[in-house]
């Protein structure tokens, strides 16, 4: 960092605002937002979170973090010695992996949303115990194919998922093009290091990406018998048919408020999801408000008279047990759906706990909260939906020049309500499952 921690906070100043929610003590929380110099010199900005006295406080070892690592940085790195007359360029470089993948780290949090970094954490985790103490100054192509190989050989002899293991790949590539930039190596090595790298052929040759499919594939049959067993418990019914038929990923329902719901206009406003918070040793994990998945994420799902009065029945349901009341000190009287204390949904509990309800109560297909998501996109293709209509309701990023004018065009949302209204009918007349 080219300025110290003081002359950082002296710069540009911090910004202290109300969020507008409490903690589990039902005390405000308050945010600061910053800008500083990250580690390549570039202005940056950064939010933290919490009470208000103790915000500078964070701000200051949040920047003092970021200086440490620095200086540790370039105090292992040392500068690629000159070339003279009597002596030859001998570049010399004592960073290792694990110090790399921590510089790395650091830089890269603020730029993205914690579910996304959390990823890139895991992958990193498995890089760094497979190859931290290495060099890199050493590392090959062979070195990043041998990772690859162990990486996919997965563990409890398991093979690992090809998805897992292209993930792996494009971490590692990241974090070595990060290496480049920070001079720890020549853009001659980088592209001998990670040119051409192969996953293993029993990886990409076998069948494991259409057993997903065909576990995540859910007929309507399968989808009714799992409706009928929990219709006796209100909440996991509910949630799941609202599921069914919007196609919300589960963290972007958790975190729906009222003013999101449209229903005159026939859709639900997409803006935020639950994330992940990080987890302390021995304690449950925890989540809270946050960014959507990606851009594409950020839409408006069409939403049926059918889909509302659901919601509507979930609303009493919160009222009757509690709920409701509950959720006012808490601050999350607006939010559409909060667990029995008042607080934000717990997404990882309410799935685990809604399985084994399915277990002990009935004999059926393993249904997750992911499921009603690929049962959606599946049943308004077979009714004849336009594919590109259901790609922007499910907010999958569409690239193409006439897509981005297609996502201004709200006319997808007009054209899927009556195959969703269909779909609802479907699902409520046993009959009409096939």
């Amino acid at each position: 960092m080219a300025v110290t921690v003081k002359e950082q906070l002296e710069k540009y100043g911090s910004s202290v605002y109300l969020t507008g929610r409490t903690n589990k003590n039902g005390q405000d929380v308050y945010g600061i937002a910053f800008y500083y110099d990250n580690m390549d010199g570039k202005k940056t900005r950064k939010v933290i979170t919490g009470q208000r006295e103790e915000l500078e406080q964070k701000r200051r070892a949040f920047l003092t973090g970021i200086y440490q690592s620095e200086q540790v940085t370039m105090e292992k790195a040392v500068p690629i010695v000159a070339a003279t007359a009597t002596a030859p360029p001998s570049p010399i470089c004592t960073v290792t992996v694990k110090d790399a993948v921590e510089a790395f780290l650091q830089q890269y949090e603020p730029t993205v949303s914690h579910q996304t970094f959390l990823g890139e954490k895991t992958n990193t985790n498995n890089i760094t115990r497979i190859m931290g103490d290495r060099m890199l100054k050493d590392i090959s192509f062979d070195d990043f194919q041998n990772l690859v190989n162990r990486i996919s050989k997965g563990k409890n002899g398991k093979q690992a998922a090809p998805k897992t293991v292209q993930s792996h790949i494009i971490s590692f590539k990241r974090i070595m093009k990060y290496c480049r930039k920070k001079k720890w190596i020549s853009a001659d090595d980088l592209e001998l290091i990670i040119t051409d790298v192969k996953i293993p052929t029993y990886i990409t040759d076998n069948d494991h990406e259409e057993k997903v499919r065909e576990q995540k594939a859910l007929t309507r049959t399968e989808v009714r018998e799992v409706l009928e067993i929990l219709k006796s418990n209100r909440r996991y019914y509910l949630v799941s048919l609202i599921l069914l038929l919007t196609g919300m990923r589960p963290q972007e329902f958790f975190a729906l408020e009222k003013k999101d719901l449209i229903p005159d206009k026939g859709y639900i406003i997409i803006r935020q999801a639950l994330v992940k918070q990080d987890k302390t040793k021995g304690a449950e994990r925890t989540f809270d408000i946050g960014t959507t998945k990606n851009k594409g994420s950020r839409r408006k799902v069409p939403a049926t008279a059918r889909v509302f009065h659901y919601i509507n029945e979930l609303e009493k349901f919160l009222v009757e047990d509690g709920s409701r009341k509950k959720s006012i000190p808490a601050g999350n009287e607006n939010m559409i759906i909060v667990d029995r204390n008042g607080n934000l949904i717990n997404e990882h509990a309410f799935g685990v706990n809604m399985v084994r309800y399915l277990q002990r109560n009935g004999d059926c297909k393993r249904f997750t909260l992911g499921m009603p998501r690929h049962f959606y996109q599946d049943q308004l293709d077979i009714l004849g939906a336009n594919v590109n209509d259901v790609e922007k309701a499910v907010g999958h990023v569409i690239d193409t020049v006439a897509e981005r004018h297609y996502k201004v065009n709200e006319q997808y949302l007009k054209r899927l309500l009556p195959y969703i209204e269909q779909l609802g009918t479907m699902l409520e007349n046993a009959e009409n499952a096939v």
